[in-house]
């Protein structure tokens, strides 16, 4: 009887999930398929895309939006593999900057110039956003997020021992030894995927050298020999040497170590804008302990204190072989709406369009505090990962988690840079 009544359920089962992939719209035929991947795989950010498409599909019944999201270094390999092949999705998650320009150059994104400027569409975006998803002044993409890193701080932590933020790398220093001595690391690092370890290099030379020597380097390799590139290569040794970072941090992943910040292991975390979203989804009583700092300034150094890095965090374009351009450009509508915006800033993350003072109060405090330092800071200096070409920005990871490593010097890492092919 049982075997009977599980051979029934099964069955079931099976008709139930043959008549859910014959769906037919009211006509008889077949909807259309948008396929769609993104890397919000988590709470907050996958909803409220989710609802997007929905929202789509209900006001174009002939069409469904077929959505898969991957993990950060998933996706990327993904991606350039079904790039390679000729079989992209129809809209794909993007953060801008040289591997954007790639696609657009070898013409497998769409040139989304002429439709984002009808009806107004391209003056809600904010400007620097939609520059870093253009290429040669044109855009290929449209952006949702605009994310910016800084030092993220345990207050009660630094209440607790009698200790002041880091105004400058030397600070830094001292806190190494400081918290150390309180059992407690300095700053959580988690550096297996070298993205996270690569934001102090990216802002040691900045500190160093300013937003312009980067821009130009970016342009012309020979210029990562400056010395400013290999001094932010020793203060990041110097860091190291300082035990500002826990034991085993090149081998641990940055989900774990935000886990140790949440335990209070680490005093500080040096990261973007959407580890607010992580918290409230994580640990939410944790953000009445969350302070945005600024990253320290480095004494003599040519930057400005007040840069901030950051960039397109998520962006959409559309594949040049989508069977549906029309249909999947009004999808872009949708996925970056008014209702979409309203959401984003509800679950703690800022906006890549322009936003009222309603929406912004929506924001948890900590995220106010990170708009307002992207708001007044001189300059914005790009990822360096997502805004060099893509070959350039593998060197660039390799060799700063080679600096982590101690397996190559500061002039070294510099000139591994400089002597990369474009």
């Amino acid at each position: 009887m049982k075997k009977l009544l599980l051979a029934m359920a099964v069955a079931a089962l099976l008709v139930t999930g043959c008549g859910q992939s014959e769906k037919k719209n009211a006509d008889g035929a077949a909807p259309a398929v948008l396929t769609f991947w993104h890397i919000m795989n988590y709470a907050g950010p996958r909803e409220i895309l989710a609802a997007a498409a929905r929202r789509f599909e209900a006001d174009h019944p002939g069409f469904r939006v077929d959505i898969q999201s991957f993990e950060n270094d998933a996706y990327k390999t993904k991606l350039a593999v079904e790039m390679a092949s000729g079989n992209p999705p129809d809209i794909l998650f993007t953060w801008g900057g040289g591997p954007l320009a790639d696609y657009a150059k070898a013409g497998k994104v769409l040139d989304l110039t002429a439709v984002v400027s009808e009806n107004g569409w391209r003056e809600r975006f904010i400007d620097q956003a939609l520059a870093l998803c253009s290429s040669d002044g044109r855009v290929y993409a449209l952006p949702l997020d605009l994310s910016v890193v800084l030092l993220w701080c345990n207050r009660e932590l630094f209440a607790t021992h009698g200790l002041e933020y880091p105004e400058d790398v030397q600070d830094m220093l001292t806190l190494g030894a400081a918290f150390r001595a309180k059992g407690v690391d300095a700053c959580a690092l988690g550096n297996m995927k070298q993205w996270p370890g690569a934001f102090y290099y990216a802002y040691l030379a900045n500190r160093c050298g300013g937003t312009d020597l980067f821009m130009a380097a970016a342009q012309d390799r020979a210029r990562f020999a400056d010395p400013a590139f290999v001094r932010a290569g020793e203060l990041l040794k110097q860091l190291i040497g300082a035990g500002v970072f826990p034991v085993g941090f090149n081998g641990l992943d940055d989900g774990p170590a935000r886990a140790r910040f949440l335990r209070e292991k680490s005093a500080m975390l040096l990261m973007g804008s959407w580890v607010v979203a992580r918290i409230m989804d994580e640990q939410p009583e944790f953000l009445n302990k969350l302070e945005a700092r600024p990253f320290p300034r480095v004494a003599g150094g040519a930057g400005a204190d007040d840069v901030v890095l950051g960039g397109v965090n998520c962006g959409f374009a559309v594949s040049s072989s989508c069977r549906y351009p029309e249909e999947a450009m009004a999808l872009l509508r949708y996925l970056t709406d008014e209702q979409v915006v309203d959401a984003w800033c509800r679950i703690g993350r800022i906006p890549a369009l322009k936003t009222t003072a309603a929406q912004e109060e929506a924001l948890p405090g900590p995220t106010r505090q990170a708009l307002k330092m992207l708001a007044g800071a001189s300059s914005l200096q790009p990822y360096y990962d997502q805004y060099l070409t893509p070959r350039l920005a593998v060197v660039h990871k390799n060799s700063t988690q080679n600096l982590f490593a101690g397996t190559m010097s500061a002039a070294e890492a510099a000139q591994a840079m400089a002597a990369e092919g474009r």
